[in-house]
């Protein structure tokens, strides 16, 4: 009984992941409390999963203590652990619970996130139709208007309930999803076809040009994929490639978020601006974050000072906007050696590698490796795991898609 309530309580956690930030807190709350009930009345049968798979689930509790070091030695303020809590909770109570998930468990638990991402994005779309249709004057009609101000539907304008770049990276994982496991998700090649425009669509409406560049790149991958298995020959690939590209810079050239950001880059480097820092926020972001690692190579600055020494190297640096609003680096690796040194390097490292690791005994191979390959790749471009969404995302797919079969099942 107790099983079948964390089931669904997780289900519950998946499928409103991306609507306003609070609520899924409140289904992942009540997934761990039954966890920690499991673990109550049945320590020793989960003590022993917790031995025979404790290189699994370790990785996110020593980065936990990576923070709790760092606070422990500089004396922070202990409110600063409550984001990360994630990194010790969800693996520790979520457990014996996610150990003993069956193979068509996940699948429905996938099937759930997947349509928990496509009907925000569809709410997202009415949202912004019924907000701009009253915007309207009455000598416009509603289709100029659009036109002449359509900035209205891209970026932060649509993506309301969270960060669009964070949004675009579950996108991308709904596309990988329905690509890889379309078949044990039974979804019929219609769908697919829907699921796999009005995705694509909606990504290049979120502007996270992290977010285009990855689709890209899943794209062509996925071409010359098909192309090796013989699904699709020589001509088929000369063909769609260029679609690809084309369809990316006509997407791009009509999104005003972008192109304007591009056109501002292109004017830099024809006016002769070799200054690389300073070519737009993320590298100014960038070249402080390394000016800090340079200063503090071994340990970092420190959880309780990071904050404050990332203001006072923007200010030296004439990063006003920046430090106006105080960003972190953008960028998780850059984060990790800057707050807490090579320690925390080589734990966040060790925590993304999970995946990759245990993806050969996992119940998921191919999505593992994904997995791994989306993170990897979206922490290049935002410090993910400094809030909880990142680290709720990551976590719960680390532990759903990764997590090694028992030894009976995989042998």
């Amino acid at each position: 009984m107790l099983r079948k309530a964390g089931f669904v309580a997780l289900g519950a956690t998946l499928i409103i992941i991306s609507l306003p930030r609070s609520w899924a807190l409140y289904p992942l709350g009540l997934f761990l409390f039954i966890g920690l009930v499991l673990w109550i009345s049945e320590f020793r049968h989960n003590m022993d999963l917790l031995k025979e798979n404790i290189l699994f689930f370790l990785p996110p509790v020593i980065y936990f203590l990576v923070h709790v070091v760092s606070l422990a030695t500089r004396s922070g303020p202990l409110n600063l652990l409550e984001d990360r809590l994630m990194f010790l909770l969800v693996p520790i109570f979520g457990l014996p619970l996610f150990m003993r998930l069956t193979h068509n468990e996940r699948l429905v638990l996938i099937k759930v996130f997947i349509t928990g991402i496509l009907l925000v994005a569809l709410i997202l779309l009415i949202r912004i139709v019924i907000y701009v249709n009253r915007l309207v004057p009455d000598d416009m009609s509603f289709a100029e208007y659009s036109l002449l101000h359509k900035y209205w539907y891209f970026s932060a304008h649509i993506s309301v309930f969270e960060n669009p770049t964070y949004l675009s990276m579950k996108i991308i994982w709904v596309l990988l999803l329905v690509l890889i496991l379309n078949k044990q998700l039974r979804i019929k090649s219609l769908y697919l076809i829907l699921i796999s425009v009005f995705s694509s669509v909606f990504l290049f409406l979120l502007s996270s040009r992290a977010g285009i560049a990855f689709w890209i790149i899943t794209l062509i991958y996925t071409v010359f994929w098909m192309y090796r298995r013989k699904i699709i020959r020589t001509a088929g690939v000369a063909l769609i490639v260029p679609s690809i590209l084309i369809i990316t810079f006509l997407g791009v050239m009509n999104n005003p978020r972008i192109s304007v950001s591009l056109n501002d880059l292109f004017i830099k480097l024809q006016s002769g601006q070799t200054d690389l820092k300073n070519l737009d926020q993320r590298t100014r972001e960038w070249y402080n974050a390394v000016q800090i690692i340079r200063e503090y190579p071994l340990t970092g600055a420190g959880l309780s000072r990071i904050k404050e020494v990332t203001y006072e190297g923007y200010l030296r640096n004439g990063f006003t906007e920046e430090a106006k609003y105080n960003y972190n680096a953008h960028n998780q690796y850059l984060e990790a050696q800057m707050t807490f040194g090579i320690a925390g390097t080589i734990a966040l490292l060790w925590m993304l590698l999970t995946p990759l690791l245990f993806a050969r005994v996992s119940y998921f191979p191919l999505l593992s490796k994904s997995l791994f390959l989306l993170m990897s790749f979206f922490l290049m471009f935002e410090s993910m795991f400094n809030r909880q969404w990142g680290i709720m995302f990551f976590l719960l797919f680390m532990f759903i898609v990764a997590t090694p079969m028992e030894r009976s099942q995989h042998d």
